[in-house]
């Protein structure tokens, strides 16, 4: 009787087990235990739900047989609309196009989806298939597509970002300056075309009345006073501006650098942020690849590089780097302000094991440091200057004084098509862009991407103790364990 009520019980255990599953998924009904919840429509999503206006139909164009790995991100996909259809109260709907269908190409191409080639292995062999991976917003006469499926731990943002443009009467506008030896940034426009209007701007002769945002980075060459002029009045209109400027050119290739005087530094400095003409380097650092010769043969070999900093010294109280885990800059400076002006924050400093070369500016991978050379203190390289800023130039200003936001960077490189995909990088610079523009509503979506830990650097002692823990202990417990279950055992065979 005991065994057949232990059979009833096992039995009906498992059919609660399947009957609970099956009634989770049907009313949507899921326990999140990630850190970042990124399983979980964020409360910024919900807003964007809540206020729709008008009706938005997704069309899905995904083929049926997407090879391995590509095919699980079609359940996702799914999975993620369907909670989004749910908290949209009826505002949202999904239409899944039917892949078999003889107009399913036609009608991708006519909402600009486009097939995208991937890697399939059939029959033993690897060879190339075309896939469709894309999803089409369609509100009206308006149509967002979000052409390729690519990265499913970004797609929350996607989605949401895609909603929110879509339901706007009309984009922002973000002015890059041109004409001064400024780096082309083809990702970070692409990144930006999305939710903004972008448009070249040339301070010699250029009209900053419609821009919202204004973007310097990287020039190289000189800025005349009537050019930072404009750009004074600019702010003191209470315009935005995001300065991202290098005071070193330096290349790793020939292993030297040299100062960049562009003007936009001496304006900086009359606002009370001064970057200083020398490059900050960390023991948190990069990688680049380094190629020697040896008898005949050229090997490769990745080394650390003092000079490319990995910035995990972030500030957390800030929405821009609360949830960023790591920047990687290139050649960056460190900026000295006033410690009194309550106008400036920090947004990133590099580690305490850092140090600053001044010119001569040696750069190569084969330069060599003391212990001493790392000994700190930590540098600024990302500030925020928002409240009353008095006018550069007082004499020749119409406007003396304004309120604005300003964010400055001692850094171009991290923005470039070669850094940008690094961690944090685009995530930190659209954050940025953001806040400026005084929407921090995709902030809290964009920082849920899956990110990368960083090592944090200890003493060498440490490193050891922790070493040898991680190898003794497990055998140790696994032993004591042993040893108690073998003492229980005895104890009740010598009861019995």
């Amino acid at each position: 009787m005991t065994r057949r009520l232990w059979y009833i019980n096992l039995l009906s255990m498992f059919l609660i087990l399947v009957f609970g599953t099956l009634l989770a998924d049907r009313y949507m009904l899921n326990i999140d235990l990630t850190e970042k919840k990124l399983y979980t429509l964020s409360q910024a999503t919900e807003r964007i739900l809540n206020t729709m206006k008008n009706r938005v139909t997704v069309k899905v164009f995904f083929s049926r047989d997407i090879p391995y790995p590509y095919n699980t991100a079609a359940r996702y996909v799914l999975d993620l609309l369907r909670d989004y259809r749910r908290l949209s109260g009826g505002r949202l709907s999904v239409d899944r196009v039917d892949p078999d269908s003889s107009n399913f190409e036609s009608e991708a191409a006519r909402y600009g989806i486009p097939p995208v080639q991937v890697n399939a292995i059939e029959n033993d062999q690897i060879q190339i298939k075309k896939v469709y991976m894309g999803l089409a917003f369609v509100s009206g006469d308006k149509i967002e597509t979000i052409p390729v499926v690519t990265d499913p731990s970004n797609l929350e943002y996607e989605i949401s970002s895609t909603l929110r443009t879509i339901q706007l009467e009309g984009k922002k506008t973000i002015g890059l300056v041109t004409g001064h030896g400024e780096p082309r940034l083809n990702t970070l426009r692409e990144l930006l075309r999305r939710q903004y209007h972008l448009k070249n701007v040339n301070t010699k002769d250029g009209d900053m009345k419609d821009i919202d945002l204004l973007l310097v980075v990287g020039p190289r060459q000189k800025f005349t006073k009537d050019e930072l002029l404009k750009i004074d009045q600019f702010i003191m209109r209470g315009g935005k501006v995001l300065f991202l400027i290098d005071r070193v050119d330096a290349d790793l290739q020939y292993g030297f650098g040299r100062e960049i005087n562009t003007g936009v530094e001496e304006l900086l400095d009359r606002y009370g942020l001064k970057i200083e003409p020398a490059l900050v380097y960390d023991l948190s650092s990069g990688m680049v690849n380094v190629s020697e010769r040896r008898g005949g043969f050229l090997f490769t070999t990745v080394v650390r590089y003092p000079f490319f900093p990995k910035v995990v010294n972030l500030n957390r109280e800030m929405i821009i780097t609360r949830d960023i885990e790591t920047l990687t800059f290139g050649y960056t400076s460190p900026i000295g302000f006033d410690s009194g002006n309550r106008n400036v924050t920090i947004l990133a400093r590099t580690t305490n094991r850092s140090g600053v070369l001044r010119s001569p500016f040696y750069v190569g991978v084969g330069r060599s440091f003391n212990a001493s050379d790392f000994s700190g203190p930590a540098s600024p390289v990302a500030v925020i200057l928002a409240g009353d800023i008095n006018s550069a130039y007082p004499e020749e200003a119409d406007l003396k004084e304004g309120r604005s936001r300003l964010i400055v960077v001692s850094d171009s490189e991290f923005v470039t098509d070669e850094f940008i995909q690094a961690p944090g990088n685009a995530q930190f610079i659209l954050n940025c862009i953001d806040w400026l523009l005084e929407d921090d509503s995709l902030i809290t979506i964009r920082s849920k991407r899956f990110s990368g830990h960083p090592i944090k650097v200890v003493p060498a002692g440490l490193q050891k103790a922790i070493k040898y823990s991680i190898i003794l202990i497990p055998p140790i417990i696994t032993v004591l364990v042993g040893v108690v279950v073998w003492s229980f055992g005895k104890r009740r065979r010598i009861n019995l």
